[in-house]
C-alpha cells in the first residue's frame, strides 16, 4: 500500500524527502535541538513536498506541524508566530482543505489549479499592506522580538494560506516569500549564540528549496489540466 502511494513520486521527490528528513534529524542531534524542534522541522518538510504536489493530504500532516510551529514560536518569544499559527494559519487551513476536497482532479489524486481573476490578487496583496500595520502594533503590545520582521512574516504567511486555500500556484511564490522571512527570523538569534536553533532554521531552508520546486509543479499541473479541460 505505501509503494503505489509512492508510485507517481518522482525520484527527485523522494530523494529530497529521505534526505531532508534525514537532515531535520541529524541537526537536531548535532545541535541539541530540542523532540518538538524535531518533529516540527520533519512534518513541515513532509506538508510542504505534498502540497507542492497538489496532494490533498497535506492539510493533514499540515495541522500537525503547525501545531508543533506554535510552540516553538512560543518557546523562542516570537508571538507573531503564534498568533498566525493560532488566528490566522487554522482557520484558513480549514477552508482549504474543503476547498481542495471539493476541487479534486481524481483521475491524478491531486487538487484543480485555479486561475484568480486580477481584482482578487490586487484586493488580496492591498488588504495586507493594510493590516501590516494592525500586526505591527498587535504584536508590539505583545512586546515581540524582531517587530517589523515578525509583522512581515505574518502578511506573507496570509497572502501564502489564502492563495494556497484558492488553488492559485501564487502560494509558493508566497511561500518563498515567507520562507525568506522566517530564515532571516531564526538566523538571528543563532548569530547571537543560540546554535541550538539551527536545527530549526534547517526547517525554512528544506521549505525553500521545496517551493521553488513546487512553483515549477504547480505550474505543469496547470498546463497539463488544461490540456485535459480539467480547469
Amino acid at each position: 500500500m505505501i509503494k503505489n502511494y509512492f508510485k507517481d513520486w518522482t525520484k527527485f521527490e523522494l530523494t529530497f524527502l529521505i534526505c531532508g528528513l534525514i537532515i531535520s534529524i541529524l541537526s537536531s542531534i548535532i545541535f541539541k535541538g530540542t523532540i518538538i524542534d524535531t518533529l516540527y522541522t520533519s512534518l513541515y518538510l513532509i506538508t510542504a513536498l505534498l502540497m507542492s504536489k497538489g496532494k490533498i493530504e497535506c492539510y493533514f500532516v499540515g495541522f500537525v506541524s503547525v501545531f508543533f510551529y506554535g510552540i516553538v514560536s512560543y518557546n523562542q518569544g516570537y508571538y507573531g508566530e503564534l498568533i498566525i499559527t493560532i488566528f490566522l494559519t487554522f482557520p484558513i487551513m480549514i477552508i482549504g482543505i474543503i476547498s481542495w476536497l471539493r476541487n479534486r482532479d481524481k483521475e491524478e489524486d491531486v487538487v484543480i489549479v485555479n486561475t484568480l481573476s486580477q481584482k482578487e490578487i490586487i484586493i488580496a496583496f492591498s488588504s495586507q499592506l493594510i493590516l501590516f500595520w494592525i500586526y505591527y502594533f498587535l504584536l508590539k503590545a505583545f512586546n515581540t522580538d524582531l517587530l517589523v520582521i515578525s509583522s512581515i512574516s505574518i502578511v506573507t504567511s496570509v497572502l501564502a494560506s489564502y492563495f494556497e486555500a484558492r488553488r492559485s500556484e501564487l502560494s509558493l511564490f508566497c511561500y518563498i516569500a515567507n520562507d525568506i522571512v522566517i530564515i532571516t527570523l531564526w538566523i538571528i538569534p543563532i548569530i547571537a549564540g543560540e546554535t541550538a536553533l539551527i536545527s530549526v532554521l534547517v526547517g525554512p531552508i528544506l521549505l525553500l528549496i521545496n517551493d521553488i520546486y513546487g512553483s515549477y509543479n504547480w505550474k505543469r499541473l496547470k498546463e497539463d489540466q488544461k490540456k485535459k479541460s480539467v480547469l
